[in-house]
């Protein structure tokens, strides 16, 4: 397993992105793997490996990057940590991940062990909704997005792909024989919009 740390050149400043794939046998797919609240910490470093070892070439972004935070994880029961997190994720939003989703292709499409086929999005807990939120930005270049245990995935917000002015921009691929370019919601997602 190849695994280095990079800085992602952003219009706001470097990214540090924790970066990991297979030794041979590339390019491969990649995966952006958005984090959690906690942020960057060895178990989603643990958890970017793992898909790592299927074939991919996955990219773990410090969405905190414009605040100077690294690493919060191993404090995360203190108080004053629990407050900082509270804080950094309410600074977060739709606007300035969109805003970091270029930079993290251009980085992809320059990386030799990343594919230049589809990419797949992967947002954790408060990124699920930032993930379908890349998807709908990028249709040209992300063919997969899955949020895990999402937050706030449906939301009336300007950025929000769930609103119904985004809905045009989003491109899904129904069980039945043909393709659409309106979002076509499956059975599941009606109980979570209630």
């Amino acid at each position: 397993m190849i695994e280095q740390q990079v800085d992602v050149a952003t219009a706001d400043g470097q990214m540090s992105t924790f970066v990991c794939h297979p030794e041979r046998r590339g390019p491969f797919p990649v995966i952006l793997f958005l984090m959690d609240a906690p942020g960057i910490r060895e178990e989603l470093r643990d958890m970017a490996r793992r898909l790592a070892t299927t074939g991919y070439c996955v990219l773990l972004p410090n969405l905190y990057y414009r605040s100077g935070v690294d690493e919060l994880g191993e404090f995360i029961g203190r108080e004053d940590v629990r407050e900082k997190l509270f804080a950094l994720m309410a600074r977060l939003s739709m606007s300035l991940v969109i805003a970091d989703c270029d930079a993290w292709i251009t980085y992809a499409n320059s990386c030799p062990a990343a594919g230049k086929g589809p990419i797949g999005v992967m947002g954790y807990c408060m990124s699920g909704r930032y993930a379908i939120g890349v998807a709908a930005h990028r249709p040209d270049r992300v063919g997969a997005a899955a949020s895990l245990y999402g937050v706030k995935l449906i939301a009336d917000e300007p950025n929000s792909p769930t609103s119904p002015r985004a809905r045009p921009r989003a491109r899904s691929r129904s069980p039945g024989p043909s393709s659409t370019t309106t979002r076509r919601w499956p059975s599941w997602s009606r109980s979570a919009r209630r």
